[in-house]
């Protein structure tokens, strides 16, 4: 069976690349503190960032430094999760593939079973492989939108159909017309044109999702409502439709999204 892609989950934000003009530094090593004074020292820092216009904290991974997130919740407002800021986008590509890997083998199980008509076996296993099917589908579109959210500045003008629009109002934009006029005005990639196949797998994706979420029903001559819906979720292409959506993230941004070896 084939493998869909495994890919690293990265931080975010290298802190190395982002060329600031730093004015201070200060290094804590949190391995040689115990869990109170680890406590302590998180709240100290915490509340220098909220004084400190500009103040950022960066934690070391391996031989890089990566920009961390604060987080407090509601539930212990005493509790700070602090950590290098993970990249949502390699979630959502790593979570769509893991949601697809399991319904392409379940729909390998379906075609290599012999032709029977035991309703109830293939009921459950069809509700299964929606479930697992579907997840995916609308991971792998959020992370094509998200992707592209992401790559917005703050202060972006950008002519849309011949209106001047900015990042706010871009980001509201339907994916169709961010994929076709939005990334190629911001990149100068045009990805329907340089890579037909590949766009043309995101299309179906985009399509897919919007029928599962909108779900419209479609009654036929038999009275089934969802047919052709569950037709075109058994004919997808697991491993095609997510490798394409790789294709693209990387055609846009070298090496974003890396396979684990």
């Amino acid at each position: 069976m084939k493998q869909l892609k495994r890919i690293e989950i990265l931080p975010l934000t290298d802190f190395d690349t982002l060329n600031l003009q730093v004015a201070s530094k200060k290094h804590y090593d949190l391995t040689v503190l115990d869990q109170t004074q680890t406590k302590e020292l998180l709240v100290k820092l915490n509340e220098i960032v909220a004084k400190t216009p500009g103040a950022i904290i960066a934690s070391k991974q391996g031989d890089k430094t990566y920009v961390n997130t604060q987080i407090k919740g509601s539930r212990d407002r005493g509790k700070i999760f602090t950590f290098p800021e993970p990249n949502p986008i390699c979630i959502y590509y790593s979570s769509a593939n893991k949601h697809l890997q399991h319904s392409y083998a379940l729909k390998n199980k379906f075609f290599s079973e012999e032709q029977h008509f035991d309703a109830s076996h293939h009921y459950g296993n069809f509700i299964e492989y929606f479930q697992e099917t579907s997840e995916g589908v609308m991971l792998l579109s959020t992370t094509i939108e998200g992707f592209i959210n992401q790559l917005l500045p703050e202060n972006l003008q950008l002519e849309i159909d011949g209106v001047k629009k900015n990042k706010n109002e871009i980001e509201w934009l339907d994916i169709t017309t961010k994929l076709r006029q939005v990334v190629p005005g911001l990149t100068g990639i045009d990805f329907q044109h340089t890579n037909n196949k590949d766009y043309a797998n995101i299309c179906i994706i985009i399509d897919l999702r919007n029928d599962l979420i909108h779900l419209k029903k479609s009654t036929k001559e038999n009275i089934t409502k969802y047919q052709t819906l569950f037709k075109r979720l058994l004919d997808f292409d697991h491993v095609g439709c997510s490798d394409s959506v790789f294709n693209f993230v990387n055609a846009v941004i070298s090496n974003y999204l890396i396979e684990k070896k």
